[in-house]
């Protein structure tokens, strides 16, 4: 069940943001600073210079003693006009130690930023509050500049006896997906310790550039922006049991302690749509083979968070081996719409500090194809009862989608508790990639367009691009045009203004491809194909930092290519 929370319109989205905001304690912290002549790294005398360091203090909360945080990132800004800041050196006082450093490495330009990511890595348990847990020497006057780091080590976490929770819902006459319950005291929420993270993202399968269906994977590594086949003897893993693309893949990632779990399901092998799946276990690097009900493409796969640290993957959709459109569900009811090409999202997703660990998760599905047009209706699947209710039924009192649309994106605002939904792009009816965006808010069921928030659409129409949720929003890159040109371009949305803004191209133009979000606050694109029909093996890194997209190749970043060109694959960050 979800708690009923008011998150629209735009005003009330805005509320519900900087309360996950407070949440996170990201907090921002403006230090003016004049330039000295005495300390000063070549900067002209009686300069001055504006530091902005955001946050200024952080509070990791409980961590399992050995284990790490997931990071935070410390955007640095010099906010000056002229003067260049350098940076002597950039030190984390333990348990507290620097991830990621894009700052030591050359002096920073005026009205440029640079990002540090620090982690809570206790060795012992007890809180610790350090005042100087990360601290800045460079040529400011008032240099130090530190960062306030605090956290608390525990022994692991202890489960709170309890019974079976058993949620007080009513199946209504109409079929409600929504019934209003809270939990029940059967359930008490359990304290949750930053889990385990390994920081990693699995790229799997896909169409090789010889359009045939790859059984390869491999582990990139954003410390050192390598990556690796799991085949690889260092890694000691295995390939998947069967071949892939258009498959669909999510972690389980409410989990206080490795090893993460990756479920890959369906696709297309080299026989057509497939009921097999994959468990990648992040211990081992090895695959373990299953199967669905029945053969799937084009699916959607969704993790929906349960009560305490339970959940479940929600398999819906996509085309058969026969090439129909399906209604069913994995392990659970039919949906009310045929649809394969959909874009789906969990309503509530996992975050330490705000999770409700009494409250199950729910699903939207949005669009896709039914065979025969683009669908503007969308429906939410309700975990609790295992059903599915349209969007518009007047059960639910919501709203359609107002455009019809395939191969878009739905991207999640927040985390925690109920989020709303952002929906970008795809084909319409007549198969012409559009550029209206819409929000879906699961305390109304209702979609609005981000133009009639006072936001805009974005810069330009796309379909089969990605949409990924970073530091500055949501990041949309790449994909097709209303005249069918491969794209470059990207832009952001800001949640805050409902407004999207165009950034850096990416390097290379393409769709098909696949992006996932790091912890350092930077997005990884993958492969996919470009103007000229050719599948790629390579990546690169959007910082949001500088707004700015660079190959993993490149010398700044010393990493490598994919080991093999792919398309229409998973990148799947665990």
């Amino acid at each position: 069940m979800i708690a009923k929370l008011s998150i629209g319109p735009r005003s009330h989205r805005v509320i519900f943001l900087a309360l996950l905001v407070a949440a996170l304690s990201m907090s921002v912290y403006d230090l003016a600073v004049a330039s000295d002549p005495a300390a000063s790294f070549g900067a002209n005398k009686g300069a001055i210079a504006t530091l902005q360091l955001k946050p200024h203090k952080h509070d990791f909360g409980k961590v399992i003693a050995t284990l790490s945080s997931a990071p935070v990132t410390v955007i640095v800004t010099n906010k000056s006009k002229s003067v260049s800041i350098s940076f002597e050196s950039i030190v984390a006082s333990p348990p507290f130690q620097i991830e990621s450093d894009g700052c030591s490495s050359a002096p920073l330009a005026p009205r440029h930023r640079c990002q540090v990511g620090v982690e809570f890595h206790p060795i012992s348990t007890g809180r610790i509050k350090d005042q100087a847990g990360l601290t800045f020497t460079d040529s400011a006057i008032k240099s130090p500049q530190k960062v306030e780091l605090e956290g608390e080590g525990v022994a692991g976490p202890t489960p709170t006896p309890t019974a079976t929770p058993t949620p007080s819902t009513t199946r209504t006459p109409t079929g409600s997906m929504t019934p209003t319950a809270t939990p029940t005291a059967s359930c008490t929420p359990q304290e949750q310790p930053t889990p385990y993270a390994a920081r990693l993202v699995l790229i799997a399968g896909g169409q090789g550039s010889d359009g045939t269906a790859l059984n390869s994977a491999e582990v990139f590594n954003p410390r050192t922006n390598t990556f690796t086949l799991t085949t690889d003897p260092a890694l000691g893993g295995t390939a998947m049991n069967d071949s892939h693309y258009r498959h669909a893949a999510a972690a389980a990632s409410d989990n206080p302690n490795p090893p993460s779990t990756i479920l890959i399901s369906g696709g297309i092998d080299a026989a057509g749509a497939t009921s097999t799946t994959e468990t990648f276990s992040s211990s081992t690097n090895q695959f373990a083979a299953g199967s669905m009900s029945v053969s799937r493409q084009g699916h959607t796969e969704t993790e929906l968070l349960g009560v305490h640290h339970a959940h479940s993957f929600l398999i819906a959709g996509g085309q058969n081996a026969a090439g129909t459109v399906l209604k069913s569900a994995e392990g659970a009811a039919m949906m009310n719409v045929a649809r394969t090409n959909a874009a789906a999202s969990a309503l509530q997703l996992y975050n330490p500090f705000v999770r409700d660990t009494c409250t199950p998760s729910n699903a939207v599905i949005t669009g896709g194809f039914d065979g025969i047009s683009a669908l503007q209706s969308a429906e939410v699947y309700n975990t609790t009862l295992g059903t599915f209710t349209l969007t518009d039924d007047s059960s639910l009192g919501g709203s359609q989608m107002n455009a019809p649309r395939m191969f878009h994106t739905a991207t999640p605002l927040g985390s925690g508790g109920p989020t709303p939904v952002l929906i970008t792009g795809g084909e319409d009816v007549a198969g012409v990639a559009q550029s209206t965006a819409e929000i879906f808010d699961p305390a109304t069921n209702k979609f609005t367009l981000t133009t009639d928030l006072g936001g805009t659409s974005m810069t330009v129409a796309r379909a089969m691009h990605t949409g990924t949720l970073c530091y500055l929003g949501v990041l949309i890159a790449g994909g097709v045009d209303d005249s069918g040109k491969v794209l470059a371009s990207a832009e952001v949305f800001d949640p805050a203004t409902d407004k999207f803004t165009a950034v850096g191209s990416m390097n290379t133009a393409r769709f098909n491809h696949a992006a996932a979000a790091l912890p350092n606050g930077k997005v990884l694109i993958t492969g996919g194909e470009d103007g000229s029909g050719n599948t790629l093996n390579t990546a690169e890194i959007f910082d949001p930092a500088t707004n700015t997209f660079t190959l993993t190749t490149d010398p700044s970043l010393g990493g490598n290519n994919m080991n093999a060109a792919r398309k229409l694959h998973t990148a799947t960050a665990y």
